[in-house]
């Protein structure tokens, strides 16, 4: 076997002359963060142009706020069977790969939408946005499950800031380089290459995460792995199958109940996600039914967002080292109010740049903090089950946010339909200001019982 093989895996190791040598942490980080790259120029080929794709196709303002409560709806039935499913493996990474080239395979079903008759290309679109997200759903728990394991707690903050912060530039510059060649190649094949090119990105993110070494553990490995190291399975599996659903679900919800952090927070997340959402689809159609954004615009609208995510990055991981990730929550989300009232008084794609600068570095820890704080409050032993039911949840939100946006849309119009969406953000943001205090309370008690336990050690020593 050459020198520098490891033994486990057969991957060389090459470590720069006069370096100490990289340890297998370290490089599931550096791995993590590159396979997050491609993950973003892939995904940034096709996500951040289905909208406008949809307004040139026909799609109304209904089937416009379908390309997100639709998904949603397809990933309420399938993320809880999806991770039962998950749970029967203790090595999470191949069943992973699996469904995030599921998900990929769709960015080619996507490509050939214009081949479809004028009248159904757009129910097309909704209809394939809707189901690559059964896999696509699948595929985001698991792959939350798998890298918990892989990364250990204290080292997340700084981890996934890094991994974000990258992803953020790679996806940028994907972005501009596809809205400009949107605009440049005739309709619809520009479209129909970039969803193509987008499918071979994904393919060179499949090669990126089987680098990952899963025989590392962080001291944090979740779902069935630690399962079966404790003698312990998921909730569901603990229930014998002659039972059927109905027993299963009860003692599911037995479970969950107990774990009192996990449904405070999962509580306050369904409401920050309908407050969020609900403006969504009203960005939208207000960018290129009034303001008149083409391909290109919206490349530039994401490459401000990002220069202000490159900037918050760094300061919410160490906000959240100091603080926790809760109150990073409630502080980094109290901003975003800001983008629905500029909306609702600009008439210039200009200053909707300038804010989304601003609102980028504030709403970068939101993003860093919202993953964090699950992880922190999802059970070890029964993690991939845990993120189901939360990503199961606010998904409730997701359906119900866009149709809410676009009613208000219908009976107010643009101006009053964003002010009332930047007030339910504000709402929202509390929600996690709440939830941090019942924890601050909660840990009080807890904290004198077990200093009182202490003394009364000490004197029975003594």
């Amino acid at each position: 076997m050459p020198e520098n093989q490891d033994q486990r895996t057969g991957e060389q190791s090459r470590p720069r002359a006069g370096a100490a040598p990289e340890s297998p942490l370290e490089a599931n980080i550096r791995t993590n963060t590159l396979h997050g790259v491609f993950s973003v120029m892939a995904m940034n080929m096709v996500h951040p142009f289905i909208g406008i794709f949809a307004v040139k196709l026909g799609a109304s303002n209904y089937q416009i706020a379908l390309l997100s409560s639709a998904p949603a709806v397809v990933s309420l039935a399938a993320m809880i069977p999806g991770a039962r499913l998950v749970d029967r493996f203790d090595r999470k990474k191949r069943i992973t790969m699996a469904f995030l080239l599921a998900h990929r395979a769709f960015f080619l079903a996507l490509a050939c939408v214009p081949l479809f008759t004028p009248d159904r290309r757009a129910a097309v679109l909704v209809a394939w946005v809707a189901l690559m997200n059964l896999p696509g759903a699948i595929a985001n728990v698991s792959w939350q499950s798998f890298i918990a394991g892989i990364i250990p707690q204290q080292l997340r903050p700084a981890a996934f800031a890094a991994r974000n912060r990258w992803m953020n530039i790679a996806g940028t510059v994907v972005v501009l380089a596809a809205g400009r060649m949107f605009d440049l190649v005739a309709y619809p094949v520009g479209y129909q290459i970039g969803f193509s090119l987008a499918f071979v990105l994904a393919m060179v993110e499949m090669w990126v995460f089987s680098r990952i070494n899963e025989d590392w553990s962080g001291g944090a490995r979740g779902g069935a792995r630690d399962g079966a190291r404790d003698g312990a399975t998921s909730p569901v599996a603990q229930i014998p199958a002659r039972r059927g659903p109905a027993a299963a679900l009860r003692e599911t919800w037995r479970e969950v109940r107990r774990q009192t952090p996990f449904l405070r927070y999962t509580a306050a997340s369904v409401y920050f996600y309908l407050a969020w959402q609900t403006a969504w689809p009203l960005f939208t159609l207000y960018q290129v039914r009034v303001l008149g954004a083409n391909n290109m615009w919206v490349s530039m609208l994401s490459l401000a967002n990002t220069g202000g995510s490159l900037v918050g990055y760094g300061y919410w991981a160490r906000y959240a080292n100091r603080h926790g990730n809760l109150r990073t929550l409630f502080a980094a989300s109290s901003g975003i109010f800001i983008v629905p009232v500029v909306y609702a008084f600009s008439h210039s794609l200009y200053t909707v740049a300038a804010f989304n600068l601003l609102t980028g570095a504030v709403f970068s820890g939101v993003t860093l903090s919202l993953f964090n704080a699950l992880l922190d409050v999802a059970p070890e032993s029964h993690r991939t089950s845990y993120i189901a039911y939360y990503n199961t949840s606010v998904n409730v939100s997701a359906i119900v946010a866009p149709v809410l946006g676009v009613a208000l849309l219908n009976r107010f119009g643009f101006m009053w339909a964003f002010l009332a969406a930047a007030f339910l953000r504000i709402t929202g943001s509390l929600a996690f200001l709440f939830v941090e205090r019942l924890e601050a309370r909660t840990r009080g008690p807890a904290s004198a019982l077990q200093a009182g336990a202490g003394a009364t050690t000490t004197l029975a020593a003594r």
